[in-house]
């Protein structure tokens, strides 16, 4: 260890030594001293017992005669408040009790920041006025006392090197051994380097969108970003910024721009190093009949150029920044081109995200005929249609449109043939489909009338009774003759036909005994002289099993309803059970010809509510159970 920092520990030490001489404090009534009477948790405060009292006692967080008092003259405190150290005498003195406050503080850290300067220097900047001072140390023998919410002086490390300065909190005539302290450890730098922002993209264009800033940065320098929105007259410090690049979202970049720019302080010469400004850039788009206007927003004074884009490629540059929309005429009609606007500044530029637009057409071309379509035995939409009369024109592709429960139109697929299949059909609300085609000029032909393919539900069952609806199948030029309700097999042979004599809804009852599970399907016929015939998608319906029992009997030996039986389809391991209201079973049998009597061991159930309860397997094996309530009446 060389001399300097021995001679600079020592002074520390006698600094320190003297604030403890100094900081005595006496009692209210003298009779005893402690060091400090005010520090940190964890502060530990010793007690001098004045010359002539005898067996005295202390109580260190106020009097409490419940417990016994300390001899000893050491107490360390652990939480933070104001307490009282309390004297005990045995003196013969009218007053045996002394005291004094000790006021204890929570050790909050200190709060920073150390400002990198160029040749090696650094300041530091206190944040906070917790404290009544701070101890900041730039080495182990170079130090010095700060005033809250001030700079300190600038100290030169001389050379390139990573250091560490610590900074502990201090009170005035106090125990600062356990105060908060902290350290941070940073590089020194030779040279300052000015922030160069070089561009804003716009990532998200939204109400809550998102831009990207890129910049160069110098290291081990605080720089901080600041933004203004539409215009330059209100810049706020955003964020402090690191790296190369910055992501900053909830920002609104569909109608306002935002200009940034990035400053660090030089705090060695009390210097604001500011980077050019640079602006984001909204801008929309139309196509009108004669070209596709191009119209944007940005800050024209800061911007020195504009670049228009279009399909990626400079399409022109503007050099008269007030100038703040373009017609681009030399588009082909019904092609669509994707257009962005970078605005060029001194250090950078910024962009937007990219628009597309359609031209208009300049000539139409003859629209798809009426298309056809069809629900297949997989469940998916079949599409059929005519080719359109296109003469000379450069015929390219058809284009599958699709709507889903009558929402907006959307791009599906395309195809260059005449059929298309709609695998990902789920028939959760209305298909709709059209179709279009474009050329090789990029023209766009109108799309052709929709169709949109039948899709059946199964609606309420009562009993063997199911009833079917479907939606309108859309659209045959010549309309519809007729709806009928198919029952297919597995490879889709017809199976049997139920006819729909109006509307577009069917109850169909099957026989008591089926408990075959059927697949289900709608045809529709159209009005042609030749017939055309759609299909809608296939359900399953599964015919479920159910008893009638009445609610009522009268074991009276007339020969009218004498037995309680279950009526209905043949069912198998059946059983019948029978108790009473509160729950006892009274009867029970597997005879679903005979039932029960009314009787109870031989003798006649008295009249009254009974709960019943039947269970059985219908001819697949499926296994049910039906409960309810009947009332037992007699004649008289």
């Amino acid at each position: 260890m060389n001399l300097r920092k021995i001679h600079g520990r020592v002074l520390l030490l006698l600094m320190l030594f003297s604030v403890t001489l100094k900081a005595q404090q006496s009692s209210i009534q003298g009779r005893f001293t402690v060091d400090f009477i005010k520090g940190c948790t964890g502060m530990t405060v010793n007690v001098t017992t004045g010359a002539g009292w005898t067996d005295a006692q202390y109580w260190y967080e106020g009097f409490d005669a419940s417990v016994a008092g300390d001899a000893s003259g050491t107490y360390t405190y652990t939480t933070a408040g104001e307490f009282y150290i309390s004297m005990l005498v045995s003196n013969n003195v009218t007053e045996k009790q002394d005291s004094i406050l000790v006021e204890v503080l929570s050790p909050e850290i200190p709060q920073f920041t150390i400002h990198n300067c160029a040749s090696h220097t650094a300041r530091v900047e206190i944040e906070d006025d917790y404290y009544d001072s701070y101890f900041v140390e730039f080495t182990v023998t170079d130090n010095e006392l700060v005033d809250p919410l001030t700079f300190s002086s600038a100290h030169n490390y001389g050379t390139q090197d990573n250091y560490r300065v610590d900074v502990t909190g201090r009170f005035t005539n106090a125990n600062n051994a356990t105060c908060g302290t902290d350290n941070r450890a940073f590089n020194s730098i030779n040279t300052i380097v000015s922030p160069i922002l070089t561009s804003v993209e716009t990532t998200d264009e939204a109400i809550v969108g998102e831009l990207q800033l890129g910049f160069t940065l110098g290291d081990d320098i605080i720089y901080n970003l600041e933004r203004s929105s539409n215009g330059t007259d209100n810049f706020e410090q955003n964020s402090v910024i690191t790296g190369a690049t910055s992501t900053l979202d909830n920002l609104n970049t569909e109608s306002e721009f935002h200009c940034f720019r990035i400053n660090t302080y030089d705090a060695c010469n009390d210097l604001n190093l500011e980077s050019d400004i640079i602006c984001s850039v909204y801008f929309d788009v139309e196509g009108t009949d004669q070209a596709n206007t191009i119209t944007w927003q940005t800050d024209t004074i800061e911007a020195v150029s504009y670049n228009i884009i279009r399909d990626g490629d400079l399409l022109t540059n503007i050099t008269n920044s007030s100038i703040v929309s373009y017609d681009d005429s030399e588009v082909i009609c019904n092609k669509e081109y994707v257009y962005n606007v970078q605005p060029i500044f001194s250090s950078g530029s910024s962009v937007s995200v990219d628009t597309a637009v359609i031209a208009n057409k300049s000539e139409s071309l003859p629209a798809v005929d009426y298309p056809f379509s069809t629900v297949n035995l997989e469940n998916d939409v079949e599409l059929s249609w005519g080719p359109p009369d296109t003469g000379e024109i450069p015929f390219r592709r058809y284009i599958v449109e699709r709507n889903i429960r009558d929402r907006a139109w959307k791009f599906y697929d395309t195809t260059e043939d005449t059929v298309y299949v709609d695998t990902e059909a789920n028939f959760i609300g209305q298909h709709a489909y059209r179709i279009r085609y474009d050329d090789d000029c990029g023209n766009l032909a109108v799309p052709s009338p929709a169709t949109i393919p039948m899709i059946i539900e199964q609606g309420t069952v009562r009993g063997k009774e199911v009833n079917y609806d479907w939606s309108k199948y859309e659209t045959w030029l010549n309309g519809i003759r007729n709806y009928t309700l198919e029952r297919v097999d597995e490879n889709g042979n017809l199976l049997e036909e139920y006819s729909v004599f109006s509307g577009r809804e069917k109850a169909v009852e099957f026989s008591p005994n089926d408990s075959e599970d059927k697949l289900i399907r709608v045809r529709a016929e159209s009005l042609d002289p030749t017939p055309q015939f759609s299909y809608s998608n296939i359900i399953l319906t599964e015919l479920n099993t159910s008893m009638f029992l009445p609610n009522v009997f009268t074991p009276d030996d007339d020969g009218l309803n004498d037995r309680f039986v279950a009526k209905g389809p043949k069912v198998f391991n059946f059983e019948l059970e029978v108790y009473t209201r509160w729950g006892v079973l009274i009867f029970s049998t597997t005879d679903n010809f005979n039932g029960w009597d009314g009787k109870i061991n031989d003798r006649e159930a008295p009249e009254g509510t009974y709960i019943y309860k039947i269970y059985f397997e219908d001819a697949e094996g499926r296994k049910y159970d039906q409960s309810g309530s009947m009332l037992l009446m007699r004649k008289g």
